[in-house]
């Protein structure tokens, strides 16, 4: 009998198969649950925001709408000086937000109060900062755990690196990209879209976000709105 603990999905043959946002959010999602935290955020270090804005986020199980009391609650974690020297930052750090009864009343219903935050420095080949940031209810882990997730931090945004941020910096959209545009310029919703080119929902969505990024577009008309004035759609 085969006594030998089984390999996370996260670690397993999935990370080299891995090839677009939806098998990065599987895989980033089994890392988080792998050491006990509920929630991750993987995001570009932002020279303009402490650590990061919204639109920095490339990847996350937060719902778009808490967002920002994600962010609200990782900085008050991390403490003043941590989040506003975030993009000086080369080893992890953690530290847990306030206990309800310590915050305002029109923050008490704040799914992120008295979590634990974990903020793990990422680096491009060319220099360029990203971080990956868990939090969860959970007690504050040890420096073999921080080691063990920072070595798993590394391994998926390396693929996701090579998969995803290269392409992405390149500015060109994909074919599928490209095709998604153009629906969404003829007013499809995504559900419409995923129906029409035989795609789940989410990984519409999952385009449309890559495609938004590579134009730096801030919404969906304002996407279209580029493609069309660079030709890029017909």
């Amino acid at each position: 009998m085969n006594n030998a603990p089984a390999i996370p999905f996260h670690a397993g043959p999935e990370l080299s198969r891995a090839i677009n946002r939806t098998d990065f959010f599987r895989l980033l999602k089994s890392a988080a649950q792998h050491y006990n935290f509920d929630n991750f955020a993987l995001a570009r270090i932002s020279e303009a925001s402490a650590p990061f804005g919204e639109r920095d986020i490339v990847i996350t199980n937060v719902a778009e709408r808490r967002v920002g009391l994600f962010i609200t609650t990782l900085k008050e974690a991390l403490g003043t000086v941590r989040a506003k020297t975030a993009q000086f930052l080369a080893t992890p750090v953690h530290g847990r937000s306030a206990q309800p009864q310590d915050y305002p009343s029109d923050l008490v219903f704040n799914e992120f109060l008295s979590g634990v935050f974990l903020f793990i420095p990422l680096f491009t080949p060319e220099g360029r900062r990203y971080c990956l940031v868990l939090s969860g209810e959970r007690q504050e882990p040890d420096q073999s755990e921080i080691a063990d997730m920072l070595l798993d931090a590394m391994r998926i945004f390396d693929k996701l690196y090579e998969e995803i941020l290269t392409p992405e910096m390149s500015g060109r959209l994909t074919q599928r990209e490209s095709e998604i545009v153009k629906w969404t310029s003829e007013g499809k919703t995504s559900a419409e879209i995923a129906i029409i080119l035989g795609l789940s929902e989410h990984t519409v969505n999952s385009h449309i976000t890559a495609a938004a990024r590579k134009l730096d577009a801030v919404n969906r008309v304002h996407m279209v709105a580029i493609a069309l004035r660079n030709g890029l759609v017909s």
